[in-house]
């Protein structure tokens, strides 16, 4: 069986730059800890997860358009990328071909597209393993084949999330995961989700109704009629969410990721001594020499 490890590249890479800062930079004097820090994050990945293929997934678009057209509050909060990350993402991509790694984007959409188009692509009976700090992406969950390695501090430290373990920790299985998003809401991504709904509501409505359309046929019923759902009979809540129908029904579209986005996969072509060249100019020879070492060793 293929064993693939997918990993996003800028929730990896974020982790990494705000853990090292401009502590580490190249012999001119550019931060470089991000791309440090995400090297030595995929060598200790390889050697202990040992994948036959790792595939490095970048965002194309970090708000794509398909998404802001449905609602335009959709990470509308967030920060602009820092000023030093970007460059870093250029370097990043040039050591990562020299290495002969596998890079992937879907364009026009973020890496959690590009990761659930590589899922799709890939081999029905690959093991898939995901790495990110994204909760978008409990959604992909499947056993046996796909599991995700929610980052809580750096690769070090992993919560390993099968479906059974995305039942343990939010009551709900992958299946149905968006809707718990769309109902409890994503503050991360700016996502208000269903006012007064949070998350063991959410939880309940989820497992009372097979889909959200039918919670919403219920709660415009005079009567709901779902004896399973207590809650529902609840005039407040019944209100609020007939009153976010409109809500629910954009993020049935904005949630899901898409695995049918266009994607776009180049192979590197692993050259040691043009990679350790770059990697003397970058100041990177430590990190780049342990990628080699744990990519040797598999």
């Amino acid at each position: 069986m293929a064993h693939l490890l997918m990993l996003d590249v800028s929730s990896l890479m974020y982790r990494a730059f705000f853990a090292l800062g401009d502590t580490v930079n190249t012999p001119e004097g550019q931060p470089i800890g991000a791309i440090h820090g995400y090297l030595d994050m995929v060598a200790r990945l390889v050697r202990k997860r040992s994948p036959g293929e790792v595939i490095h997934c970048y965002d194309h678009e970090w708000r794509p358009v398909a998404r802001t057209d449905i609602y335009a509050g959709y990470k509308a909060g967030r920060p602009p990328e820092p000023e030093e990350l970007t460059p870093q993402f250029e370097m990043l991509r040039q050591v990562l071909s020299l290495a002969g790694q596998t890079q992937a984007q879907t364009i026009g959409w973020e890496a959690e597209d590009t990761i659930a188009a590589c899922c799709a692509a890939a081999a029905p009976k690959s093991l898939i393993e995901i790495v990110s700090g994204d909760r978008d992406l409990i959604q992909l969950v499947h056993d046996p084949n796909i599991r995700l390695l929610w980052t809580i501090r750096g690769v070090s430290d992993l919560a390993e999330f099968d479906e059974r373990g995305v039942i343990e920790k939010y009551g709900v299985s992958p299946q149905r995961y968006c809707d718990f998003a769309i109902l409890r809401g994503d503050p991360s991504d700016g996502l208000p989700g269903v006012p007064g709904v949070g998350a063991k509501t959410a939880e309940a409505l989820i497992n009372a109704y097979p889909s959200l359309d039918a919670l919403l046929e219920d709660a415009a019923r005079d009567e709901p009629q779902q004896p399973s759902s207590p809650l529902i009979r609840k005039k407040g809540l019944r209100a609020k969410l007939i009153d976010s129908a409109d809500y629910i029904e954009k993020m049935k579209r904005l949630v899901p990721v898409n695995a049918q986005a266009p994607l776009d996969r180049w192979d590197g072509e692993r050259d040691d001594e043009t990679l350790m060249a770059l990697a003397h100019d970058l100041g990177l020879r430590g990190p780049v020499g342990r990628l080699l070492a744990a990519l040797d060793s598999q």
